[in-house]
């Protein structure tokens, strides 16, 4: 009768790390997949290769490149 207590014990212990185990497993496959998937965004460009440009004189040229950029942006946060 012991022994069939020792085999129980056993049998649950081994079904409690096997599944802490698969849990583990499912928890960093989908780390990798919301990290590395279809979905995610690109990471952002570092300062240093991004070179600094003159803003534009003509107010009309102005505008467009804030409406470009802003246009830009609302579609990145989608």
């Amino acid at each position: 009768m012991t022994q069939a207590w020792i085999v129980l014990l056993q049998t649950y212990g081994l079904t409690i790390v096997v599944s802490f185990l698969v849990a583990f497993l499912i928890h960093i496959m989908t780390v990798l997949i919301r990290r590395f998937g279809a979905t995610a965004h690109p990471l952002p460009a570092s300062a240093e290769l991004v070179e600094a440009v003159e803003p534009p004189d003509d107010p009309n040229e102005l505008a467009a490149l804030a409406i470009a950029i802003a246009m830009r942006r609302s579609g990145e946060r989608r």
